[in-house]
């Protein structure tokens, strides 16, 4: 995704791009921002490279699970919810959440303006979106979010049915 990234700016000569991710890609896409150190739990360390926060100009995350999934609790053997860089949400909340997110969580804005979308009836992430308190699919720094409460919007349906709130967004 940073090659992507890094692609789509050298080939259009634009200084600043819009990114819009949806569930792991929110995470991910933030982190290809964010850019800097990182540690996999198979691999070790690595450095994704230096932040590319200030050539995006808005950053749409659409549920995603920025602190973590309530499913993820004590299941630090799945890959997925690994305490090292998943989405473990932490054995309390006073533990926080996995190292991944716990950095990801800090630092600096993903770009100029940041803006979530997200379902309290999320099928995948879980009801309100909640982990600990906290509803999960907000980013820090965030400017706006658009809540979504019909039964019907689940996970996918905040992907696939939120073009006309998101558009006055880019």
């Amino acid at each position: 995704m940073r090659a992507f990234v890094e692609a789509v700016l050298a080939y259009t000569g634009a200084e600043q791009v819009n990114i819009i991710g949806h569930s792991m890609g929110v995470t991910i896409a933030r982190k290809v921002i964010k850019g800097g150190p990182a540690t996999d739990h198979q691999e070790g360390s690595y450095n994704v490279g230096e932040s590319l926060s200030s050539k995006v100009k808005t950053f749409i995350g659409l549920a995603g699970a920025n602190l973590g999934l309530t499913a993820c609790w004590n299941q630090n053997l799945i890959p997925t919810c690994s305490n090292v860089d998943g989405f473990n949400p932490g054995a309390l909340s006073s533990t926080g959440p996995s190292k991944f997110l716990a950095e990801l969580n800090n630092g600096a804005a993903e770009g100029s303006n940041i803006y979530t979308i997200w379902s309290k009836n999320d099928d995948i992430i879980g009801t309100q979106c909640v982990v600990w308190g906290k509803v999960t699919c907000r980013i820090p720094n965030q400017k706006q979010e658009i809540v979504k409460t019909g039964f019907d919007w689940n996970h996918f349906a905040v992907r696939d049915k939120t073009g006309q709130d998101l558009i006055g967004w880019l």
